[in-house]
C-alpha cells in the first residue's frame, strides 16, 4: 500500500501505532485500495454444479444457457453435467454418498418425496423477496409442507391433441376445438374418430362394412401411462384415491367409465391401435405425417418434433366427460439443502429456466412456468412467434393456465411403488383381457396397502 511521507522527527514506532489507530486495527481495512491506485485481490468465483437430463438438443440448449450465465456472472461459475442414461439411479447414488450437485433436475415424484424429507433447500425466504418466484403457475410449485416452497417444475407441459389438418379436410370434418369451453364431449369425439378411421378399402369405422382387421388409417392413438388417463379421469371427477390420498378410489363409477371408454376405442370401435400394434409404429409426429393416424394425444413438448415435420398440423384441447381438464406433467428443478452457496445457487436457478435465456421455449420443447408468459402479450410473443401455431394461445397457454391439474406422480406419496401395481393392472384393460371394472376392482387389494397420503399442494 502506498503511504504519505511524514516528518522525519516522528519515530517509526509512533507512526505504526498512529496508522493502526486510524484503521481501527482491522487487517481488512489495511488491505483496501489507496490513493496510489493499487487494487484488492479479485474475489474468487463461487463454483456450482448443475445436473440435468434430456435429448442431445436439450443438452446443447442447456449448455448454451450455462455458458451465458457464466459469462454474465463472473463471480459464479457453473459446471453442467448431462446424464444421458438412468438419471434416477445416478441421483440416488449421489444422495447416498453425500455427493449431490447444488442444482439439479428431479423427477416429479422424487422432488415431492425429498422435499417432504427436508433434503431440498427451503425456497420460502427467496420467494418472499422475488416477484419472479411468486408469480408462477400454481401446478409448478413443490412444497415440503403447506406454505413452504422447495422447488418448481423446470417447465410447464400439458396434454393436448395434435392432428393432421389435411385428413380432416378430406373427410369434410371441422377441426378439433381449440378452446376448453368448446371441447368435444366424449361421444362427439368418438364419432369424429370413427369417420377418420379407414380400412384398406376406404370404408370408415362408421360404415357397417368396415373391416377392423385391415385398418389403413386410425382416427386416434394414445399412450398407456398417466399422461393419457389422468386428465380424462380428472375431467370426469375421478382420481386414484380420495382427497386424503389414503383410500383407493380408482374403481369408482367415474373412473371405470373413463377406462372403459378408452378400452372401447381399442376393441369396440377399433379407432385406435392397441399396445401391441403401437410397438411397431413410429413416433407420433411420424404417424401424423405418414397419415397412419389422424389425431394423437401427446404433451406440448411434442411441438419441437412436430414443428420440424413436413406436416399441415394443428393442436386442440382434449374431449371432456364432465368438465375440461388437462394434466400438468413436468420434472422439477431443485436446489439441494446441503449446498454451501444457497444465494448463488438461487441466482443460477432463476436464470436456468428463463425463456429469455433458453431456446427450448422458442423451439417448442418447453412452456414457461412464470405466469407473465401466459398473460402478457409481449411476453407470450417472446417464446411463441417462431414455431407455434396460432391456436397455441387458447389450446395450450390458456389451457395450462386455467385447466391443468397436477399429475398423480407429483401429488401422491409412494408413487413409484403405486405405479408398479397400477401399470400391469391397466395392461389387462389395454390388452382386452379384462373389463375396466374387473381390472380396477382387483387392483384395490394391491394399491390400498401402499397408500400413504398426498403431498402438500399449496
Amino acid at each position: 500500500m502506498g503511504m504519505k511521507r511524514w516528518s522525519g522527527f516522528i519515530p517509526a514506532l509512533a507512526l505504526v501505532l498512529a496508522l493502526a489507530a486510524c484503521g481501527g486495527g482491522d487487517a481488512k481495512e489495511s488491505a483496501a485500495p489507496s490513493s496510489s491506485g493499487s487494487k484488492a485481490t479479485p474475489q474468487e468465483p463461487v463454483n456450482l454444479k448443475f445436473m440435468f437430463w434430456g435429448s442431445n438438443e436439450e443438452k446443447k440448449a442447456v449448455e448454451g444457457m450455462v455458458k451465458s450465465f457464466n459469462d454474465s456472472h463472473p463471480h459464479i461459475q457453473v459446471t453442467a453435467e448431462h446424464v444421458p442414461g438412468d438419471y434416477n439411479t445416478k441421483i440416488n447414488t449421489l444422495m447416498a454418498s453425500n455427493e449431490l450437485p447444488d442444482v439439479a433436475y428431479l423427477p416429479d415424484s422424487l422432488a415431492s418425496k425429498w422435499g417432504s424429507e427436508g433434503r431440498l433447500l427451503d425456497f420460502t425466504p427467496f420467494v418472499e423477496k422475488s416477484e419472479e418466484l411468486q408469480n408462477r403457475l400454481p401446478a409448478s410449485f413443490y412444497y415440503s409442507e403447506p406454505g413452504k416452497v422447495v422447488g418448481y417444475a423446470t417447465a410447464a407441459e400439458v396434454m393436448v391433441i395434435y392432428y393432421n389438418k389435411d385428413l380432416f379436410t378430406e373427410a369434410g370434418l371441422e377441426l378439433p376445438p381449440v378452446e376448453a369451453e368448446k371441447a368435444w364431449t366424449w361421444e362427439q369425439f368418438v364419432e369424429v374418430a370413427k369417420k377418420l378411421t379407414k380400412d384398406k378399402n376406404g370404408r370408415t369405422a362408421a360404415d357397417p362394412d368396415f373391416d377392423p382387421k385391415n385398418v389403413d388409417q386410425y382416427g386416434f392413438s394414445f399412450g398407456a401411462d398417466r399422461s393419457t388417463w389422468a386428465p380424462l379421469m380428472a375431467s370426469n371427477g375421478a382420481s386414484i384415491t380420495d382427497e386424503s390420498g389414503m383410500n383407493y378410489a380408482m374403481n369408482s363409477p367415474e373412473s371405470v367409465e373413463v377406462f372403459q371408454a378408452l378400452q372401447d376405442l381399442l376393441f369396440k370401435y377399433r379407432v385406435s391401435p392397441d399396445l401391441i400394434q403401437q410397438k411397431n409404429m413410429p413416433d407420433n409426429y411420424v404417424r401424423l405425417q405418414t397419415r397412419k393416424v389422424a389425431m394423437v394425444l401427446d404433451g406440448t413438448w411434442a411441438q419441437l418434433d412436430i414443428s420440424k415435420a413436413k406436416l399441415n398440423y394443428g393442436i386442440g384441447v382434449l374431449p371432456v366427460f364432465k368438465e375440461p381438464k388437462t394434466t400438468y406433467i413436468a420434472g422439477a428443478s431443485v436446489v439441494f439443502a446441503d449446498t454451501e452457496h444457497p444465494d448463488e445457487a438461487m441466482e443460477f436457478y432463476k436464470f436456468h429456466n428463463n425463456p429469455e435465456q433458453v431456446d427450448l421455449y422458442r423451439t417448442g420443447l418447453w412452456m414457461p412456468v412464470e405466469t407473465k408468459y401466459y398473460t402478457d402479450q409481449a411476453a407470450i410473443d417472446l417464446w411463441t412467434k417462431e414455431v407455434h401455431p396460432p391456436e397455441w394461445k387458447t389450446a395450450a397457454i390458456d389451457y395450462a393456465l386455467n385447466y391443468s391439474v397436477k399429475s398423480p406422480s407429483a401429488s401422491l406419496k409412494n408413487w413409484p411403488e403405486l405405479n408398479t401395481k397400477i401399470t400391469p393392472a391397466l395392461e389387462m384393460i389395454w390388452t382386452n383381457k379384462k373389463s375396466a371394472k374387473e381390472a380396477l376392482d382387483e387392483l384395490e387389494a394391491q394399491v390400498q396397502p401402499l397408500l400413504q397420503g398426498k403431498y402438500a399442494d399449496r
